[in-house]
């Protein structure tokens, strides 16, 4: 039941920790004081029970490659900057953010905060818009087209640029995260026949989702293919994130902040600043900069 590479974590629920071992779906008792504790994506070593009624053993985590991670402020786990973070899934490629064109509203800005958060844990980022069925029409996109990221029009209704989805994760370990009620399940259920991730209806006056998928889970598509489903996130904080660490997660602000005057630069209120001048030219798109002052900013 050993393996060096370790067996993938499917699913957690509490204590309850589900592990893939040739190919079946078992659940496992992690060893008290686990330390990370295991999180889907996670390759774990496990080892077999004592007793045959008993479940087999979680004995530690393996070397994460990347982190999707949150960051709020009742977690005591610090990184080493003084942030909290909350790992949501480990080892994953590419982080693609669902939205939706209406239903919840779509905030081109919040793209801007699952951008930082992927980045900061080492992943790629691609976008998929939802419910394009509804025939409403998408805001300007160029700002984040010029950044070479990929995004794909999709319906989980009707199916519309499914196989363009397919072809984007295709071969991936794969997370898809967004607002409550984008259709993230949704979407799991209609790339895999046999997924059975929880959907909902969107609610409210304002038109915000409702949380359905209550934990994290991994559906395989193929052999080389994963799609880690997870909860709807209403709010993303980014507060404690280093004013220089925010700086590189914004690539086309850390390309002009050689051009600064003072090395340190905020790029918020400096004489001689090089990325308040590329804004000023049209060089970086004004709602890019807006976004970070924000998040440079923001308070927990």
């Amino acid at each position: 039941m050993t393996s060096e590479e370790g067996h993938v974590v499917i699913e957690v629920h509490g204590i309850r920790v589900t592990v893939e071992i040739d190919g079946e779906a078992v659940r496992c008792s992690p060893l008290p004081g686990t330390d990370p504790y295991p999180v889907v994506g996670d390759r774990v070593v496990v080892t077999a029970p004592n007793q045959p009624n008993d479940p087999p053993t979680l004995d530690h985590v393996l070397p994460r490659r990347t982190v999707f991670a949150r960051l709020r402020q009742d977690n005591t786990r610090r990184t080493r900057d003084g942030a909290h973070e909350h790992v949501l899934a480990a080892n994953v490629d590419t982080a693609v953010v669902v939205a939706a064109v209406a239903k919840p509203p779509f905030h081109p800005r919040f793209i801007d905060r699952y951008m930082v958060l992927a980045q900061r844990g080492g992943l790629d980022v691609a976008v998929a818009i939802n419910k394009c069925d509804l025939g409403v029409e998408l805001p300007d996109l160029a700002a984040y087209h010029a950044l070479g990221i990929q995004f794909v029009e999709v319906s989980a209704k009707t199916g519309a640029g499914l196989d363009q989805l397919r072809a984007l994760i295709e071969g991936k370990t794969v997370i898809f995260t967004g607002h409550s009620g984008v259709g993230k399940s949704s979407l799991v259920n209609a790339l895999d026949d046999e997924a059975a991730a929880a959907v909902g209806e969107v609610g409210g006056k304002r038109g915000q989702g409702r949380h359905t998928t209550s934990r994290s889970s991994l559906y395989r598509l193929n052999d080389s293919t994963a799609i880690i489903d997870t909860p709807g996130i209403r709010s993303l904080s980014m507060a404690g994130i280093p004013a220089e660490e925010l700086g590189e997660l914004f690539p086309e602000v850390s390309e002009r902040s050689d051009t600064c005057k003072f090395r340190n630069c905020t790029h918020d209120h400096e004489p001689g600043c090089g990325v308040q001048a590329a804004v000023a030219a049209g060089e970086i798109a004004q709602i890019r900069y807006e976004t970070y002052i924000r998040l440079l900013h923001e308070e927990g």
